[in-house]
């Protein structure tokens, strides 16, 4: 199971989270969220225990305990789901459910060859 850990301090490393959850059973992944352009930890982060008694008891002690002058706060992980899928190309979809992009097409005010 994903468990969420909340306001842990910036200076946490991933070994540090895991060596503190693996207290409580086998951690398969442990994961604390940078930012892209600093690489400073966000201060959240995420560890995957495959055992549910061991999740639970990890989430019941360690919630709102102090970690290096912080409280962490510790729960099961919700998986966002993406709302809108992102589509491949440059297409925006119009009102009436069509695709639409940047060709307005010719027509009245858009021809711009010339008539004989």
């Amino acid at each position: 199971m994903d468990i969420f850990v909340g306001s842990i301090p910036f200076k946490l490393k991933e070994k540090d989270l895991r060596a503190l959850f693996e207290k409580y059973g086998e951690v398969t992944s442990v994961k604390i969220v940078k930012d892209k352009v600093t690489r400073q930890n966000k201060g959240f982060g995420f560890v995957d225990m495959p055992d549910e008694d061991a999740v639970r008891n990890a989430i019941l002690d360690l919630n709102g305990t102090e970690l290096m002058g912080r409280t962490i706060e510790v729960g099961i992980s919700e998986k966002k789901e993406d709302p809108k899928p992102k589509l491949s190309t440059n297409f925006r979809i119009n009102h009436l459910g069509k695709p639409s992009g940047n060709f307005r097409g010719i027509g009245k005010g858009y021809d711009k060859r010339k008539k004989k």
